[in-house]
């Protein structure tokens, strides 16, 4: 079944419509979740319009969230076509994941080595429990939780560029594929408690260990060997 013929109608939270802006932004975290669920799937292509036309609001938030994912590397414009789901190459996925084992392992390692105050850690300790607590949830409510932990955790640098950077580089991830392995529900838990592990480095101020930890936490991201 092709991207046009495939029922996807997406249903906006409520109290969202009453701001362009806002509006804006809640179309491109369904887009977000959609592509990440697997309900828009790399490759194919999907309309503008026609999204609009399943949301009940004009074509432009519409069309901004998409052109967003587009910045984002997420979507591809086909001119006169709409916009492609894009599909990353085996090399593409290899550059994403070593970008990734630099750029977020040497983040923790800096958080805890200079140390976070007890409200980072409580917050840290949050994020880090809401993902225990949605490891029997869907697996795509599971991965949001998932991604806000580690966004959390680069957060507490303070580098703006830096969380947005790996925000990308997870987002490019969830879009094609690494996550598939968390349908069982024990890689789940295990994903889960590895995320307590780090946590507790971090706030124990262990910086090699939370650096260890994440390296063997973002295994499951590794290219497959041919």
């Amino acid at each position: 079944m092709t991207s046009e013929n495939r029922p996807w109608v997406p249903q906006l939270p409520s109290g969202t419509l009453s701001h362009p802006a806002t509006l804006k932004d809640s179309t491109e975290a369904l887009i977000r979740r959609a592509l990440v669920s697997g309900e828009m799937r790399p490759g194919e292509l999907y309309s503008a319009n026609k999204l609009a036309s399943q949301l009940e609001v004009s074509n432009s938030p519409v069309r901004e969230a998409m052109m967003s994912l587009v910045n984002s590397g997420l979507l591809e414009l086909v001119r006169n076509r709409g916009f492609r789901v894009v599909e990353l190459t085996e090399e593409d996925k290899r550059e994403v994941y070593e970008l990734r084992l630099h750029i977020e392992v040497d983040a923790l390692r800096r958080i805890a080595n200079r140390g976070i105050t007890p409200e980072q850690a409580e917050y840290i300790s949050t994020m880090s429990q809401n993902t225990v607590d949605l490891i029997d949830a869907p697996l795509v409510d599971y991965l949001e939780a998932d991604q806000q932990y580690h966004l959390a955790l680069v957060g507490l640098l303070g580098n703006k560029r830096w969380k947005k950077i790996v925000e990308n580089l997870r987002d490019l991830s969830r879009v094609n594929g690494y996550y598939t392995f968390l349908e069982d529900s024990d890689h789940i838990a295990h994903s889960a408690e590895e995320h307590q592990q780090i946590t507790q480095a971090i706030i124990n101020g262990e910086p090699e260990l939370a650096a260890a930890l994440m390296v063997k936490h973002l295994e499951y991201a590794r290219p497959k060997q041919r």
